[in-house]
Formats: structure tokens, sequence, C-alpha cells
């Protein structure tokens, strides 16, 4: 969920256990695995920079507390 790969990952396996026999399962699963394509399509964009929450920062768990 860090970066834009790992959460289009999510995005594709969220919604292909969504899909169902019935078509709006199906229809709401395929949305869900095109918004996963999207995200890890915007990893590959170099002028697309991530929010402040994916980027770099080593600042490990609970930094924000001094």
């Amino acid at each position: 969920m860090f970066s834009f790969i790992g959460r289009g990952i999510f995005y594709i396996f969220v919604g292909s256990i969504t899909m169902g026999w019935k078509w709006w399962r199906y229809t709401a699963g395929a949305l869900i695995v095109l918004v996963g394509i999207g995200y890890v399509a915007l990893e590959f964009v170099p002028s697309i920079e991530p929010p402040a929450n994916m980027r770099d920062a080593d600042q490990g768990w609970g930094a924000e507390q001094v």
C-alpha cells in the first residue's frame, strides 16, 4: 500500500475475488481491477510524483511522535 504497484496489486486482487456470476458483481469487480491497473500504470509515468504518504522517508513507525 506504500507504492503505486503495491496498491495496484491489492486492488487487482480485491477486484478478482469480488467478481461473480451475476452481471453486477462482475461489473463491480471489473471496475476495481481497472483501478488497480491504473495504479500499476502510474508507477511507470515519470511525471507523476507519489503522494507524501507513499514516499520513501525511512522514518519508521511512530515518527510523528516526539
